[in-house]
């Protein structure tokens, strides 16, 4: 991952004890990496959610598209309800929430003001903390911007930022 996760809680967010702030370092980590390896790997990525069981360890919880929704290549203009695929996800996320103790929903946004897209991650503690991360990242055939490189592709450090609730409301 690049960047750093923030040594003190963004603003407007209680401080966190030292076991929920390793989960959500933990799935912010995992996340930012695991969306810049799909960019790297296929130019695109689908809204995805991770957890932390009970036992620390983190898995992966995805949703299905509607039937005939998304061609084999994600990065081929398919037509997908990325809004849906993402509501879908923090309906499992809450059905699961008495089971996880952390969870994450990792989605593509863009970014009109910067003119580009970022990676955006949204973090949740059954301690009732929430954060969020937005990575901007520019593809290997953009003009190259300030950041790290993978494989061509630039991502800026992240930008934390306090996020409300939605799974353990």
């Amino acid at each position: 991952m690049t960047g750093q996760q923030p040594e003190q809680a963004p603003e407007g967010m209680i401080k966190p004890d030292d076991a929920t702030r390793d989960d959500l370092n933990k799935l912010l980590g995992t996340a930012l990496g695991m969306a810049q390896e799909q960019l790297a790997a296929h130019g695109a990525f689908l809204p995805v959610g991770l957890a932390v069981g009970d036992d620390g360890e983190i898995r992966m919880i995805s949703v299905v598209p509607e039937e005939g929704a998304l061609e084999a290549d994600i990065a081929q203009d398919a037509e997908l309800d990325a809004d849906a695929l993402i509501a879908d996800l923090y309906e499992v996320l809450r059905q699961q929430k008495d089971v996880h103790r952390a969870a994450a929903v990792i989605c593509d946004i863009h970014l009109p003001e910067e003119g580009t897209d970022a990676i955006h991650v949204v973090t949740e503690h059954r301690s009732g903390i929430s954060v969020a991360a937005v990575q901007a990242y520019t593809p290997p055939e953009s003009a190259a911007a300030k950041g790290t490189e993978q494989a061509g592709w630039t991502f800026s450090v992240p930008v934390w930022e306090a996020e409300e609730m939605r799974i353990w409301i």
